[in-house]
């Protein structure tokens, strides 16, 4: 259930805006010095990514060069005591695009947001699914 607190609001808008592959209105939530860390990302993706240009490039490489569709949605949110900590559970669908394989994950992120947007991204996903997916 969403609340009305502005961390979760800007964590549920991050992935409603990459479902809607509007990738610029992604990076709009970042925080210019963002990190974001995919962790067990394939060695083919340089981790941690700094920067919101360079995050916006790795997302929309990856989630507009390589899955159509691709929808992710989050399952729910948890407000950490912190003042800026977030942690979500979010679970995506798609297809991959050279291979027609079905596509999906489920996933826990932790976020670091204030006022300049969302400075910390940390993705975990299973990634045994997405090599299975990303084959053939």
């Amino acid at each position: 259930m969403a609340t009305s607190d502005p961390r979760e609001k800007t964590v549920r808008q991050l992935f409603a805006r990459l479902s809607a592959r509007d990738f610029d209105a992604m990076a709009a939530l970042l925080a210019e010095d963002v990190v974001f860390d995919l962790r067990y990302a394939p060695e083919m993706l340089p981790m941690p990514t700094e920067g919101r240009d360079a995050v916006r490039a790795l997302v929309g490489d990856v989630i507009g060069g390589m899955f159509e569709p691709f929808a992710i949605e989050v399952v729910d949110v948890y407000l950490g005591a912190d003042p800026d900590l977030v942690f979500a559970e979010y679970h995506s669908e798609g297809t991959v695009k050279h291979n027609g394989n079905r596509y999906t994950n489920d996933y826990i992120g932790l976020f670091r947001v204030d006022d300049t947007g969302i400075r910390v991204w940390r993705e975990y996903h299973d990634p045994e699914r997405a090599t299975k997916a990303l084959a053939g």
